[in-house]
């Protein structure tokens, strides 16, 4: 029994040192970082979305922060600008309508459904992809984005953002680099 119980602290030892050698050089990965090749046409909004197409090179972006302590930014989409809150939170970018019509994006009333979490349930949305999205010198194409009524003001999320590079929070700025 003492020999068995030696060995299993031995043994346990060696694990511990052995993950004390090895942790430091490991990388950590989000979960489901590591899942194999996803389809080429899921849904934006779900977990099996393909990885992000990026394209043109980057120039560093910086946004001040508004005096309602929010981050905006025109954007310019296939030639037209369109001013942006920066929704990090947002896993998609989301059009209000006047601005979609504005692009030639307006889709049909049958098109919208429930397909968004916020703060008061479950709202409508119509699926869009925005042909060429350009952020700060970087050409973006075919971005995942959804029409939603009677949004405010549109909002750039993820399907843009993590094909921007990082994005990152300095005092009052925000700092969107490739």
């Amino acid at each position: 029994m003492v020999l068995a119980m030696n060995r299993f602290l031995v043994l346990a030892g060696l694990v511990l040192i052995g993950t004390a050698l090895l942790a430091p050089r490991l990388e950590y990965q989000p979960e489901g970082a590591a899942r194999a090749a996803k389809p080429a046409h899921a849904s934006p909004w779900s977990k099996d979305a393909p990885p992000p197409k990026r394209g043109g090179s980057a120039e560093m972006v910086e946004v001040a922060r508004d005096s309602q302590g929010q981050f905006h930014l025109d954007v310019d989409v296939g030639g037209e600008s369109v001013r942006f809150l920066v929704d990090t939170g947002a896993d998609v970018v989301a059009l209000t309508e006047d601005d979609a019509d504005r692009l030639g994006l307006k889709p049909d009333q049958s098109e919208y459904r429930p397909m968004l979490q916020t703060a008061s349930g479950t709202g409508m949305g119509a699926p869009v992809e925005i042909d060429r999205l350009t952020i700060g010198g970087r050409e973006l194409t075919d971005v995942e984005a959804v029409v939603v009524p009677d949004l405010p003001v549109s909002l750039l999320g993820q399907s843009a953002l993590r094909r921007l590079g990082s994005v990152t929070l300095q005092g009052d700025r925000l700092l969107i680099a490739g």
